[in-house]
């Protein structure tokens, strides 16, 4: 008997939102500030906007297997 095998590989690519930020979490934002950027990230959930799946295809491979005599 015999088969074939392959390896894919999937990666997955994710496009998360938030809702509209406030004024006043758009000012620290823009602040450039890593500390008041932090704080905006713990205020806010990201969900998912929209995401894309890619796959790669290794090469195929013949598995023989050897019938008992």
């Amino acid at each position: 008997m015999a088969k074939l095998r392959k390896l894919v590989t999937y990666t997955n690519y994710r496009w998360e939102e938030t809702e509209e930020l406030t004024p006043e979490q758009l000012k620290k934002w823009k602040s450039g500030d890593e500390e008041l950027r932090e704080e905006v990230e713990e205020e806010v959930e990201f969900d998912l906007s929209w995401d894309k799946c890619l796959d790669d295809h290794g090469e195929i491979q013949l598995i023989e297997e050897e019938k008992p005599s």
